[in-house]
């Protein structure tokens, strides 16, 4: 990896941090797209998931409080079923269609993020069991497991702070529990942690700028250039 594209990796990572910190959402969704086109999907998606670990944690020791403890029990130990076929499915997929698989599928879920959800559900834990397993196989295959759970919350209304917080813990146990399958499945190459190297400064600065615009920006305005953000880099991840 030369400087140019290290350069690149850290600016698109500063990017999806800052908007991180304002919705409790976003790192991956954001970030995936772009470095796809640069890096092959099998170094972003390992680096992307170590380089949340750290944004995750520094986020939740400020919002603990505000985690819904029985919701993130339902959608970690379902999303724990998956992460193993995610992983497999990361390992075993060439290059190429990786790519342009994951560039679909995030134009897919970012346009579903627009979609009105409906009424709530009257009762949760299948709904929860089940955006788990979804995101838990999204989250290994491609680091990006946010938008089926962002859809649950949004069609069950649920209070933004604790959704916010509940979120944040929920990806950095899925990144966690990711770890061993890429260890095992030697996904943790030496591009990979090159690319760690290049994004950590982009995480330390898109948690501080997150923590400045969160008081300062609409997240619905956020939530429309992210969505912009998204759809162009898929495109350019599946036709380029």
């Amino acid at each position: 990896m030369g400087w140019e594209t290290g350069l690149y990796a850290f600016a698109v990572v500063l990017s999806a941090a800052s908007l991180q910190g304002i919705t409790g959402a976003g790192m991956m969704i954001l970030s995936v797209p772009p470095l796809v086109v640069a890096l092959p999907a099998t170094v972003v998606v390992p680096g992307i998931v170590l380089l949340y670990l750290p944004l995750g944690l520094a986020q939740i020791i400020q919002l603990r409080r505000d985690v819904n403890r029985r919701r993130l029990a339902i959608l970690v130990v379902s999303s724990a079923l998956m992460v193993p076929l995610g992983a497999m499915m990361l390992r075993d997929l060439d290059t190429v269609t990786l790519q342009r698989g994951i560039g679909w599928l995030m134009i897919a879920l970012a346009l579903l993020l627009q979609v009105k959800p409906g009424p709530p559900f009257a009762r949760e834990f299948t709904p929860c069991a089940g955006a788990g397993l979804i995101a838990g196989f999204l989250a290994a295959s491609t680091s990006v497991s946010g938008p089926p759970l962002v859809l649950l919350g949004l069609k069950q209304r649920w209070d933004p702070a604790r959704f916010r917080a509940t979120l944040i813990a929920y990806f950095l146990i899925v990144s966690a529990l990711s770890l061993p399958f890429y260890w095992e499945m030697e996904l943790l190459t030496p591009a990979t942690w090159r690319l760690v190297l290049y994004g950590l400064p982009g995480i330390v600065l898109g948690y501080f700028t997150g923590a400045w615009l969160r008081a300062r920006v609409s997240v619905a305005a956020f939530r429309w250039l992210a969505t912009g953000v998204v759809v162009v880099g898929g495109l350019a991840a599946a036709l380029l």
